[in-house]
């Protein structure tokens, strides 16, 4: 088969980490062809959506792990599977390329699928699920975030299109820096942002659960690092094993339909203390990490259900 992958460029992928190189290893590994290309030479006519696409080989040496063989403008429903795995933040360009993506024919399976992408925002998808969240608020208003404040010891804020822990803070009640933060954050109201109840459970880390075709396939704990307080690996945080316990299955089993109807295939959600926070649907991260845990060859499994699908 032929697999394409959508993705930042090859030279800024960390091998030793990178989920989706782990992907294009066991595609590799398992005797698919295999194909980079990115969002900047996208393009579509009234018949076609093409790009500029490499073959290439993947070796699991982290010091060189891709070799191009090749590199063409390709029609790309030549591919039996394009993979999205372009890494937020979901910008015009993200938008437009899931748009163009749309137009190949269903013979060319693409994943995640680009509408669900659009319509499940990683930080608001959540919101779906009142039930599951912490207490949470989007707004630009200062004046909103102050009161939902009110209600808390300490609220966090986020941007809507943040990724990697990048521009998260805290208000706390003894901080004199509050207003600050929050016209910082909202660039003076012109910018929506979210409030959440802050979850003292963060303190022991948040969990990021895998989950493919709806079902949990395992999970990992970061845990921040030493004098630090953001528990992304971004952010200096630290993976280590974890367990799925009856909350985390119970947020799993009330996202399944939903994510089967947004065309997610391949997800990865965040858990604080068994509150759903995020549900990641660009390009999900910690695979390798689950893989070495567990001793179980999950990228491997993730693309046989490809190929047999």
């Amino acid at each position: 088969m032929k697999f394409a992958f959508l993705m930042d460029p090859l030279e800024s992928v960390k091998a030793y980490k990178d989920t989706t190189f782990y992907m294009m290893l066991a595609a590799r590994e398992r005797d698919n062809e295999v194909f980079y290309f990115n969002q900047s030479t996208l393009q579509a006519g009234n018949n076609s959506v093409t790009a500029l696409v490499s073959r290439l080989d993947v070796h699991a040496s982290v010091e060189k792990p891709f070799t191009v063989l090749e590199t063409r403008h390709s029609d790309l429903s030549e591919m039996d599977v394009v993979l999205i795995r372009t890494d937020p933040p979901l910008d015009m360009d993200y938008l437009y390329s899931t748009l163009l993506l749309d137009l190949l024919a269903p013979s060319t399976r693409v994943l995640n699928r680009p509408s669900g992408i659009r319509n499940w925002n990683e930080k608001l998808a959540a919101l779906h699920y009142p039930q599951l969240t912490p207490r949470t608020a989007v707004t630009r208003s200062a004046p909103e975030i102050l009161q939902f404040f009110d209600e808390f010891d300490r609220v966090t804020l986020k941007p809507i299109d943040g990724h990697g822990g990048k521009g998260i803070v805290f208000l706390e009640k003894s901080d004199p820096g509050n207003n600050r933060k929050i016209d910082d954050i909202t660039r003076g109201g012109q910018q929506m942002i979210i409030a959440q109840e802050y979850l003292p459970a963060a303190k022991e880390g948040d969990k990021r659960i895998l989950l493919v075709e709806g079902e949990p396939i395992g999970a990992v704990l970061r845990v921040h690092a030493e004098g630090q307080e953001l528990n992304n690996l971004d952010q200096g945080a630290e993976a280590v094993p974890a367990e799925l316990d009856s909350d985390d299955l119970r947020i799993c089993n009330a996202l399944k339909s939903g994510l089967a109807q947004q065309g997610i295939f391949f997800c990865g959600i965040d858990v604080i203390g068994g509150k759903l926070i995020e549900v990641n649907v660009t390009s999900p991260t910690c695979l390798q990490e689950l893989c070495r845990f567990s001793g179980v060859d999950h990228h491997h499994a993730i693309i046989e259900k490809l190929e047999s699908s």
